[in-house]
């Protein structure tokens, strides 16, 4: 009897390890549908990259990433110093997500040239996002579909679809599978010396991807990370588990070792130009209610009968217009399920309940609180009301640097999702949760497929659009192209038209050819246009390289280079080729 009831448990929990999986392998074939939807596999496809040259952000990504495929091992391992020499930068700059382009760079010679992977990474995120969504859910206790219909409600939040391609063409802030594995592991209780060790191995394991995956999504689970460090830390000191503290302590300094050392080596610190600190904390930043307005003033959608996200509010625009960064509408679908989960919570919750909550649960609502409240900048938006808050000082580091802060308001809604989801599952019925669950899916749906269109069919377009040639007369201009083969290299002067510095960065990296200037994070035309001024002296004066090509923007400066002796000069499309004989 005994061992008949063994050999039932053993299957049952086989049975359910089985169930789990599926439910898991499910969602992430949902992921990777929606992102076909979205995006289509011409943009997928990798070895189709002419689309890109009509993106503004993803051409940066995939341009850092060609330049630095092409050019030998340096130290940092991700340092471009040929892609704007004056600049001496690095992948991170250009967001090229160093995460991939380190390791793919030791098979240039066995993948196909040009290759690019931005939409593969949006493919690959939104299958991760969805498959980490179900099995946070599935291990907080939900049952196989009601996680993989809550999965599928998570991936069609804005925040994710708002960010990648199509829209903002942030591929690496699409990531939010990051955020997930964070939420998973800030809820995991200390315990046994051996079961902290384990759980800060996997904070480091996550701290070093997010890091090379963008600064930002760092910035989020690093302060997650930092909630379950405080708490496991005064649980042992309470407890006086002395050995427990000091593992905690050592593990604590490994962590920020190991996270400095990676961003050294990925060319963090690689910057050759003093562009100060970064301004736009207060104004890209997110209003109190972005979770349920759906209004933006995002450049994406200037000149289009798109305005938002949604198809039923109607929602507003803010006083501060940069706050297109912080909108986290959640959805129609999204609001309705949180709206029902608060109140059954009015209707069943207890407040005594709530001293049952793990340290680890009260840290980690801290940590989402402070996020949001950081997004929120240093002038508070309430509707069209705005109050000044003044930052203290000592957070000039991050209200300096940090300057889109809207984005921090992520973390706190996936928080609430989940603890929404967690706490019906438990107070209703399963079949009613279901229910709950798929009306709220079809309702996200019904509401953001106007603006799911808006993505697919502004990106089929510009496929179609480079189908027969390419954007830019410069790419097909035979005279240009034979002078880029037989020189060292390219200068854009005076640097400051980045209105078309693309066609000019996509020829030198593609004749591999080192390039005075490019756009790189936190440059703009100013900066360029000062990194220039030497140069740009010097051919005012006639003094022109041999082994050059000059592209020249400024009538005057054209004019100055194109009346010295021995230089030849034509024109492509308003830009002054210009180069000295020899």
């Amino acid at each position: 009897m005994t061992a008949n009831s063994s050999g039932m448990a053993q299957f049952g929990s086989a049975l359910k390890g089985h169930q789990q999986a599926l439910a898991v392998a499910v969602s992430a074939l949902l992921g990777a549908w929606l992102a076909l939807y979205l995006y289509g596999w011409s943009t997928i496809d990798p070895t189709q990259v002419r689309w890109l040259l009509t993106e503004g952000d993803p051409f940066q990504h995939f341009i850092g990433w060609d330049a630095f495929r092409r050019d030998e091992w340096r130290w940092p391992l991700g340092a471009i110093p040929q892609l704007g020499t004056l600049i001496d930068s690095s992948i991170v700059f250009t967001d090229s997500i160093p995460l991939l382009a380190l390791p793919l760079k030791l098979f240039h010679d066995a993948l196909p040239d040009p290759f690019q992977y931005q939409g593969l990474v949006m493919l690959s995120n939104h299958v991760l996002n969805a498959a980490f969504a179900c099995g946070l859910a599935l291990r907080l206790g939900c049952r196989p579909v009601g996680s993989v219909l809550f999965a599928a409600l998570l991936i069609l939040l804005p925040i994710v679809t708002m960010r990648g391609l199509g829209a903002h063409g942030h591929e690496a802030l699409t990531a939010h599978w990051l955020i997930l594995w964070g939420l998973g592991l800030a809820l995991r209780g200390g315990g046994r010396i051996g079961d902290d060790i384990s759980t800060m191995a996997n904070w480091l394991c996550l701290l070093l991807v997010a890091v090379l995956v963008h600064f930002y999504l760092f910035f989020m689970v690093g302060t997650l990370w930092t909630a379950w460090w405080l708490c496991q830390l005064i649980r042992s000191m309470t407890s006086r588990r002395h050995k427990a503290s000091l593992s905690l302590g050592v593990g604590a300094i490994i962590s920020v070792a190991s996270v400095l050392a990676t961003m050294w080596l990925a060319g963090y610190f690689q910057y050759g130009l003093d562009v100060g600190p970064g301004s736009g904390f207060g104004y890209f930043s997110a209003e109190a209610m972005t979770y349920i307005n759906p209004l933006s003033e995002a450049w994406f959608f200037k000149g289009t009968e798109m305005s938002g996200a949604s198809h039923v509010l109607p929602g507003w625009l803010t006083p501060i217009a940069g706050q297109y960064e912080g909108q986290a509408y959640a959805g129609i679908g999204a609001l309705l399920f949180l709206l029902a989960g608060f109140l059954v919570a009015v209707r069943r919750l207890h407040w005594m309940q709530l001293r049952k909550l793990s340290g680890e649960a009260r840290l980690l609502a801290v940590a989402l609180l402070g996020l949001f409240v950081f997004a929120l900048g240093d002038r508070w938006v309430i509707g069209k009301l705005v109050w000044s808050v003044d930052y203290p000082a000592l957070l000039a580091p991050l209200t300096e640097y940090i300057r889109s802060s809207g984005r921090m308001a992520w973390p706190l809604l996936y928080g609430l999702l989940l603890l929404c989801v967690v706490y019906l599952s438990k107070a209703i019925r399963y079949r009613n949760l279901i229910a709950l669950l798929a009306i709220a899916w079809l309702a996200q749906w019904a509401d953001l497929k106007p603006f799911h269109h808006f993505i697919h069919s502004g990106l089929a377009g510009r496929v179609a659009s480079v189908a027969n040639g390419s954007p830019y007369p410069a790419l097909e201009d035979d005279r240009l192209d034979a002078l880029l083969e037989s020189h060292d290299s390219l200068s854009y002067l005076p640097g400051d038209d980045l209105g078309t510095l693309k066609p000019y960065t996509w020829l030198a990296v593609r004749h591999d050819l080192t390039l005075n200037v490019a756009y790189f994070a936190r440059v703009d035309a100013q900066v360029l246009s000062d990194a220039t001024a030497p140069e740009v002296k010097r051919v005012a004066r006639g003094e022109l390289d041999a082994n050059r090509v000059y592209a020249i923007t400024d009538g005057q400066l054209a004019d100055a280079a194109c009346g010295a002796g021995e230089v030849e000069c034509f024109v492509i499309d308003q830009v002054t080729i210009a180069v000295r004989a020899r």
